[in-house]
């Protein structure tokens, strides 16, 4: 499995001994008997995949910092999960598809770039430093892309969209950058004021 440590700190962030929970909306409540991960929208075959069935695809492990748009970091995480891309390759995702708009139990939304979602070490997430995830932490699954803030990856994740166009999730509604990419310090949307507010039709 891949090793990955960072070593350089993004601009603005400072390093804090421990994570910061948020929970929007409160934690929710997560039945693991009924939970399903559906992939839909632009893809070949759509997926229902429940908690054994991701501990069963896991295949990526490696160590890295995460980082939050609020300016805080948390060194050497250990994350262990399915990486995205074999998930997309079940799937089958369509050559036209431009954006992956995840959904989460608590009603969560954000949105990811393609091109991210298919980095190598874009990734499920079930465990975090070797112990399976907390409720807090977003059990029975989250995403994790290391090079993005922690807004887009969301916990408690419950739908994988893939679709054509942007959709604003829910912080990239309040003026959050589309990408959100660590290393740029993409926070917050341009002067330029490209708010695309467009929903997904049925899936909002």
């Amino acid at each position: 499995m891949d090793q990955v440590q960072a070593k350089q700190v993004p601009p603005g962030q400072r390093y804090i001994p421990r994570f910061i929970i948020y929970a929007e909306f409160g934690i929710p409540k997560v039945d693991i008997g009924k939970y399903k991960l559906k992939v839909e929208g632009l893809v070949e075959r759509r997926l229902e995949l429940n908690y054994e069935d991701l501990k069963k695809l896991v295949d990526l492990e490696y160590v890295s910092d995460f980082h939050c748009v609020t300016g805080w970091s948390v060194a050497d995480v250990r994350w262990r999960g399915v990486s995205l891309r074999k998930i997309m390759d079940m799937a089958g995702v369509k050559n036209d598809a431009r954006w992956l708009f995840t959904i989460s139990l608590d009603g969560y939304t954000t949105t990811t770039s393609i091109e991210d979602a298919r980095d190598p070490r874009a990734m499920i997430v079930i465990e975090i430093n070797g112990k399976p995830l907390t409720i807090e932490q977003g059990f029975p699954a989250r995403i994790f892309i290391p090079h993005l803030y922690g807004w887009k990856g969301a916990k408690w994740i419950e739908r994988l969209v893939f679709i054509d166009h942007y959709v604003d999730g829910y912080w990239e509604e309040r003026g959050y950058h589309e990408r959100g990419n660590v290393w740029e310090e993409e926070r917050f949307k341009g002067s330029s004021g490209r708010h695309l507010r467009r929903r997904v039709a049925g899936f909002t």
